[in-house]
């Protein structure tokens, strides 16, 4: 069944060097960080390839707007985290919002996005694999190692998490 869902991100706030990590968001984080920075600097990344170009212990936001989900694995997600890890810099902060679909479970979606000058944007989310655990469950599991986790809030078959990095030896 398709459900409609309605996120408002007007008041989000970036401030510092962001990486915007994720596949076909529309402009949705750049749109966001440049109302709030007069010094646009929004990295960009949406595969291995990029990944050389990211600088360690440099980002003090990075953002997953509906991309960890992608990864069917949890090994790759558990990688994926360490990477974010290394990129982030010492005070730095992760802000996930993702599809909270475990095992067995289908997610079929219409997401409206508000974003600051009054503006939406439209996306669908489509995930059939029932193999796959995108949940919130699963995803504070993965973070704990690597970050304190801040805010949490889940609706509508969707979470936020913001999570600041942990110094870890």
């Amino acid at each position: 069944m398709n459900r409609n869902i309605f996120i408002n991100m007007e008041n989000e706030i970036f401030r510092g060097n962001l990486l915007d990590v994720g596949l076909n968001n529309q402009g949705i984080v750049y749109n966001i960080y440049k109302q709030f920075n007069d010094n646009v600097n929004v990295e960009y990344i949406s595969g291995r390839d990029e990944q050389k170009n990211i600088r360690e212990n440099y980002y003090d936001n990075c953002i997953l707007l509906f991309s960890f989900d992608k990864l069917c694995f949890n090994f790759k997600k558990k990688n994926f985290i360490k990477d974010i890890y290394k990129y982030l810099n010492k005070n730095g902060f992760l802000h996930i919002w993702d599809i909270d679909k475990g095992y067995s479970k289908i997610f079929y979606a219409d997401i409206k996005i508000a974003i600051p000058g009054g503006r939406l944007k439209k996306i669908k989310i489509r995930d059939f694999n029932i193999l796959k655990d995108s949940s919130k469950e699963n995803t504070l599991k993965l973070l704990k190692h690597y970050f304190k986790i801040l805010d949490f809030r889940n609706s509508d078959g969707i979470y936020y998490i913001k999570a600041q990095k942990k110094d870890i030896v």
